[in-house]
């Protein structure tokens, strides 16, 4: 048996574990319960949203007040839980997008930018840099250097704010737009032109 969280409380489902057949693949050995893969956090996506949504507006602590308040839930459920599925759900939003970014292609009137006059505009302008850096294994027996991204977006201009930073191992092409459309997108950016990331 597992306890599940609902916004109408504690439910208790049960929970049988499945192993792959040996007879069918003898040298596989898994197990895996199918409520794991259905909610995985113990607790269903209503609540998940409703939390994460009270938990983006207030401080964790009042969220968790409104919760207990206005919920029948348990009072194990902390402010720390309210931040756990913020964050939680945060990280998969920003997954999914990333993905939609490098999943889906520019069109083809997206291809071209449009050229706007800059003269005396520096609002309209937007800077990213990019630079790359090699980490080495601190252990001389282990060869396992990485590399990494870090980049900067922001508006044109001396004196401007510095804008957004952003740091990935990802250095693929596909990886290196996501990231960049997507700090630009913080910085006002709201065009959909295509963005083609170069190196030297």
């Amino acid at each position: 048996m597992r306890k599940i969280r609902t916004v109408f409380g504690t439910v208790a489902v049960k929970n049988p574990r499945w192993m792959v057949c040996q007879r069918c693949f003898p040298h596989f050995s898994m197990a895996f319960t199918v409520l794991g893969e259905i909610c995985p956090d113990r607790a269903t996506p209503e609540l998940m949203e409703l939390t994460a949504r009270l938990g983006s507006m207030l401080p964790y602590r009042k969220a968790a007040e409104l919760l207990a308040e206005f919920l029948p839930i348990e009072p194990t459920e902390s402010h720390q839980t309210a931040r756990k599925r913020t964050l939680t759900l945060g990280a998969r939003l920003e997954d999914q997008s990333l993905r939609q970014e490098r999943e889906s292609p520019p069109l083809a009137c997206e291809r071209t930018q449009l050229e706007l006059g800059m003269t005396n505009d520096p609002l309209r302008e937007f800077v990213v840099s990019i630079d790359t850096a090699h980490i080495r294994s601190a252990d001389q027996k282990m060869a396992r250097d990485f590399e990494i991204v870090v980049a900067r977006c922001g508006r044109g201009g001396r004196g401007m704010p510095p804008g957004h930073y952003f740091a990935t191992s990802n250095t693929s092409q596909r990886e290196m737009r996501a990231r960049t459309l997507q700090a630009l997108q913080f910085e006002g950016y709201s065009g959909n032109y295509h963005l083609d990331i170069v190196g030297r």
